[in-house]
């Protein structure tokens, strides 16, 4: 491979770091390709006529400065992250040479815009996100009531829809949370959202402003955090327990809003018990906090019953109360609700229509079908009984590997988490080196982005909804073997 470079030995300019630059430039053009391997030092020497040497020091240089990296026994390759990405850096210097009011914001580069470098492939996969499609509902009860829609209302999708979203599926939800989870409202402080960060923008809207204290779970959302982060929120970062939020380390002083995950913490999976629940809404009375409880997974419990929600229990009119159906019916659905304080109902349906952030009629008319005639709860009874067995089959086969072993979150979702023994390395380690032998697990990061503490350092994640048992017996023999060998 011969490479354009031009060396001018008659500039005071040395070889090696012309060299440098020019390597520099064709890698940060993309004309050598991230994970590209690059020419022999010895050859590339040979083709530019210098010495061996110079060649070594701009390799060395561009290897530290993280351009190239070394891989033993292969050779040196073009790193696939850059210390500066074009997209990036050239961007926010375009936008700062022009005069105008408004630019990009500065935090929206904090995060990658394009997909991430590939890992290795994974022959099994306890990501927490997947399902599995068979146990979705059947192709053919979707299309039925979808008939059944269409028949009762064949103009519905011409005539404009209320902003809170559909009567008919409000009025449902009131009376499933009514009898499923002891939370009293009414159809017209029922918002529809599309998912768990709409429901936060509309509430952030309301009551948050650049500066103000936000409370976190750590470790928790990291989603969230992002989308605090970028409204320029103060995040205040409050640890977790095996008993979920530790209310004692709630800061003191104003706070504008706090995001909670009580019945099935987010990631960790423990549930918050109901002293705590009491005083949280306690501390967020006493420093003026309104709460957003996420009660998302709640309806995958195996065992036992569940504390009541804050908004069950709730005398002060704090919480914002978010559910969603994407775990039990699909993430494609992308529907869910938000049940608001009824002194904010006009104040967050006038944010909706601001933003034109309505759900769509005939998703709304499906569910609120699937939830009246019961269809809904005869799908949830199955899925359930599904979701245990692959469970029980991925609990038992960790202690058949490896012994008696510490699990967090095993009473309700579709995941758990495996607390590491001394024995093991950190769940970061472990998760590399489990990708390593095919096997795609996650360990847990906390709300600023980085890897947790010691404390957390610990936590593996393991999710089971998208596995059939033969495969999570694989998969955690396969882990075994990556760890023990």
């Amino acid at each position: 491979m011969n490479l354009p470079l031009q060396l001018d030995r008659a500039v005071t300019v040395p070889l090696q770091d012309q060299l440098f630059e020019q390597l520099r430039q064709l890698i940060i053009t993309g004309k050598l390709k991230p994970n590209s391997r690059v020419i022999a030092t010895r050859f590339l020497a040979e083709q530019i006529g210098v010495s061996r040497t110079t060649v070594l020091l701009a390799y060395e240089r561009l290897i530290n400065e993280g351009y190239l990296e070394t891989r033993p026994a292969i050779g040196t390759f073009v790193c696939a992250a850059l210390p500066e990405q074009r997209s990036r850096e050239a961007v926010r210097l375009e936008i700062s040479d022009i005069p105008r009011q408004a630019s990009l914001h500065p935090q929206a580069f904090d995060r990658p815009l394009e997909v991430p470098p590939a890992v290795p492939e994974c022959t099994v996969d306890f990501n927490p996100e997947r399902c599995d499609s068979s146990n979705l509902l059947p192709t053919r009860i979707w299309l039925k009531v979808l008939r059944s829609v269409f028949d009762a209302e064949p103009d519905g999708l011409a005539k404009p829809q209320p902003p809170r979203g559909v009567l008919s599926l409000r009025r449902t939800i009131v009376d499933y949370l009514a009898a499923t989870r002891g939370v009293m409202t009414s159809p017209e402080q029922v918002i529809m959202v599309t998912g768990r960060r709409q429901a936060a923008s509309f509430v952030a809207h309301l009551f948050q402003r650049p500066g103000d204290r936000v409370v976190l779970e750590s470790p928790g959302d990291k989603e969230i955090a992002d989308f605090f982060r970028l409204r320029k929120a103060s995040l205040v970062h409050v640890p977790v327990d095996e008993r979920g939020l530790e209310t004692d380390a709630l800061p003191q002083g104003p706070v504008s809003l706090a995001y909670v995950t009580p019945a099935r913490q987010n990631p960790l999976g423990p549930t918050m018990p109901q002293a705590r629940r009491e005083a949280l809404l306690a501390w967020a009375r006493e420093t003026g906090a309104y709460l957003i409880e996420d009660d998302t997974e709640s309806e995958l419990r195996y065992h036992g019953t569940t504390p009541p929600p804050l908004a069950a229990i709730d005398p002060y009119g704090l919480v914002f109360y978010a559910g969603s159906f994407t775990k039990t019916l699909g993430a494609g659905l992308g529907l869910g609700y938000l049940v608001v304080p009824a002194e904010f109902t006009d104040a967050i349906t006038a944010i909706k229509l601001m933003m034109e952030a309505m759900c769509p009629w005939l998703e709304q008319m499906v569910v609120a079908n699937l939830l009246g005639t019961g269809e809904y709860d005869h799908h949830l009874r199955r899925v359930r009984k599904v979701y245990l067995e692959r469970r029980d089959c991925l609990m038992r086969a960790l202690r058949d590997n490896f012994g008696e072993v510490q699990l967090l979150g095993t009473e309700v979702g579709t995941q758990l988490t495996w607390m590491l023994p001394d024995t093991l390395p950190s769940a970061h380690m472990v998760r590399d080196i489990a990708r390593a032998h095919g096997v795609g697990v996650s360990n847990a990061i906390c709300g600023c982005g980085q890897l947790t503490c010691d404390r957390h350092g610990k936590a593996l994640i393991l999710g089971y909804a998208a596995l059939e048992p033969d495969i999570l017996r694989d998969g955690v023999a396969r882990l075994a073997d990556a760890l023990c060998h």
